[in-house]
């Protein structure tokens, strides 16, 4: 490994293998980045021996399209299946998708998708298998919903603050508001809920999570 920064020449062949991954979504072969740089082969599999020496990139030769790219954060919010009581939710292995989003709804960049569960907020027009997106930037309020965490379980609520006690309040009767101390170290607000779609094949998204939470 080494800790040399990056000529600019390297700079160039790192540059142009971004900007064609970011338009095609496949790396380029050696010879369409010849064809970019003007330059022969050797000379392109040379500078990607350094990168990948750099750690700026892997290289793996003798492969069409054997670059990858490392430390990128992916395209689309991580988006969390269903989670069962006590998992931490926002965990690797509980995204089930990604989705592209900044084009839709203004965030920040931690901003995260959950499937909702349950019927506790129908009377807000929520349904199980309903996607929210939630952004942990924005500061909970009075009369935002929000997601949080009680005893390690998640849950989608209207969020009420008077002094020291928060009141998860339910958008259905039939459930209780949760009344929490906010200095509790057993709650946590994870974020503001920002928007949400539907699918209307719900069992669509059931198949899906299922399937990605087995894989």
């Amino acid at each position: 490994m080494e800790n040399k920064p990056l000529t600019k020449a390297q700079q160039k062949v790192l540059n142009l293998v971004k900007e064609y991954i970011e338009e095609n979504n496949i790396p380029p072969t050696l010879a369409e980045l010849a064809a970019k740089l003007k330059v022969n082969l050797n000379a392109v599999r040379s500078h990607l021996l350094t990168l990948d020496r750099k750690q700026a990139l892997k290289y793996i030769p003798n492969i069409s399209r054997g670059i990858e790219l490392l430390n990128v954060r992916p395209k689309g919010i991580p988006i969390y299946g269903y989670v069962p009581a006590g998992t931490p939710f926002m965990s690797q292995e509980n995204i089930v998708d990604t989705f592209e989003i900044k084009k839709y709804i203004s965030g920040s960049d931690d901003v995260f998708g959950l499937y909702v569960r349950g019927d506790s907020m129908k009377d807000a027009n929520l349904e199980t298998g309903d996607l929210l997106f939630v952004d942990p930037k924005i500061e909970a309020r009075s009369g935002r919903m929000v997601v949080a965490l009680v005893e390690g379980e998640p849950t989608v609520k209207w969020y009420e603050r008077d002094g020291n006690t928060v009141r998860l309040v339910p958008a259905n009767s039939k459930y209780k508001p949760i009344e929490v101390s906010r200095h509790d170290e057993l709650f946590k607000i994870v974020g503001v809920v920002v928007g949400m779609i539907r699918s209307i094949d719900k069992k669509k998204i059931d198949d899906s999570v299922k399937y990605k939470k087995a894989s």
